[in-house]
């Protein structure tokens, strides 16, 4: 899939666009979660950062720490992450969420969730990029001007009256031959 324009106005947009994507699973989805992430980011034309050793010596709980995440050594110059966090369902599908991270507050500034097939997770991510993108930047929230005038509220057209309802004497005339009276 092709990532919209909007998506790739706004990147360009920010003065200092230093974004990282990175993916964080349980073990046997990395495969998964990793080329997903790195597809986001190629698409997105950001750096891919691989946790895996980072979270390796820090323990299991960091990837649920945004603290923990969010001060990796490796991210150092991302202001902005998006992390693409999945795990498993039954059935093979898999529970996505996508967070924008804002490093210098350290808060999760939007995120997206939902649950996809394992194919479908990269372009469900690319989807999920450009709404968070356009929810939290200013600028795409707000439309430029209509080059169209505004129409004015006139008044309503006036509906035409419902036609009036037969009297009996009107309904006993239209019945046919073959009926009885």
């Amino acid at each position: 899939m092709v990532l919209t324009a909007l998506a790739l106005l706004l990147l360009s947009a920010e003065p200092d666009p230093s974004f990282a994507v990175v993916a964080t699973t349980p073990p046997g989805l990395e495969r998964v979660a990793s080329s997903a992430a790195s597809t986001l980011a190629e698409r997105l034309e950001v750096e891919y950062v691989e946790l895996g050793g980072y979270l390796k010596t820090v323990g299991p709980g960091c990837s649920a720490d945004l603290r923990c995440l969010a001060e990796a050594p490796i991210l150092v110059n991302a202001r902005r992450v998006l992390h693409l966090r999945v795990s498993p369902l039954s059935g093979g599908r898999l529970s996505a969420e996508l967070r924008l991270i804002d490093r210098t507050r350290m808060a999760v500034t939007d995120r997206s969730a939902a649950i996809v097939e394992p194919g479908e997770l990269a372009a469900w991510a690319e989807k999920a990029a450009t709404r968070l993108f356009t929810r939290t930047t200013s600028s795409a929230r707000t439309l430029p001007p209509s080059p169209f005038p505004a129409r004015t509220a006139g008044p309503a057209p006036a509906s035409p009256p419902p036609p009036p309802v037969p009297s009996p004497a009107q309904i006993k005339s239209v019945r046919g031959a073959d009926e009885e009276p």
